[in-house]
């Protein structure tokens, strides 16, 4: 796999290995995929937590009683 970087990006990955934090830019790679990869799939789980949550407060009636202001 070739990843084309912008002069950017390749500068921070460089300073990162520079830096001592990863043995090499595989290394380098790998975490921050892993990273993206795991971030995503929290994310969908909050997303699915959420749908969760709206449809039970639909169920229960409470976003007209609770979340909606009366015109009163």
């Amino acid at each position: 796999m070739n990843v084309n970087l912008s002069p950017e990006i390749e500068k921070r990955v460089n300073d990162e290995l520079t830096a001592g934090q990863y043995q090499d830019v595989n290394q380098f790679f790998e975490t921050a995929v892993q990273y993206f990869l795991d971030q995503r799939q929290r994310n969908e789980r909050r997303l699915n937590a959420l749908r969760r949550i709206g449809r039970a407060v639909d169920a229960a009636g409470l976003y007209e009683r609770v979340l909606v202001p009366s015109q009163e």
